[in-house]
């Protein structure tokens, strides 16, 4: 004769043995396993080479010599022009290091740069003809375009202008035309 199913319900010290041999279980399987994602150490931007110990074992070294540290490179530059946006920032603070011959953005001193002009997009928040008398001032000429809220202006003007454009009272933002979209600027 065979065993009958079970047609009682298991005891309810049963559930609980086996609740408690499912958690023993997967906890020595996590104990074994280690630990699935460990951090990443974070390495200093520019540690200093260590120091050499003077041992007198060494032969060529004196013990009196003592080390030498690196200079630090100057910090790189954070936004200077806030309403400068996007890669066209990068491109302003690049041109300008050029022609001081500093660090640039890049983390290096980057070779003299021709003054390359581009076209950018102005929003005003206000001083539309002033910022318009300015850009003429320096041979450029604005294109105007209104939208109902703002005024915007467009025009090709080099990058050694744009930091001193975007600090004019009344300039709001200058970026790079959207390219998605056609006749936008």
């Amino acid at each position: 004769m065979l065993p009958p199913l079970l047609t009682a319900r298991p005891r309810p010290q049963t559930l609980l043995l086996t609740a408690l041999s499912l958690l023993i279980a997967v906890a020595t399987l996590m104990l074994a396993c280690g630990p699935v994602a460990q951090p990443v150490p974070v390495a200093e931007p520019n540690p200093l080479p260590p120091a050499k110990q003077a041992d007198s074992d060494s032969v060529g070294e004196s013990a009196d010599e003592t080390p030498t540290e690196m200079p630090l490179p100057p910090p790189l530059p954070t936004i200077i022009y806030p309403n400068i946006q996007g890669s066209l920032n990068f491109d302003v603070m690049e041109f300008e290091a050029a022609q001081k011959s500093e660090v640039g953005p890049s983390g290096r001193v980057p070779e003299a740069m021709e003054d390359t002009v581009v076209l950018v997009r102005i929003l005003l928040s206000g001083n539309k003809a002033e910022i318009a008398a300015w850009l003429r001032s320096r041979g450029i000429t604005p294109i105007y375009a209104d939208d109902a809220d703002y005024a915007h202006l467009a025009a090709e003007v080099p990058l050694s202008l744009l930091g001193k454009l975007s600090q004019q009272d009344g300039v709001r933002e200058i970026s790079l035309p959207d390219q998605r979209k056609p006749g936008s600027w």
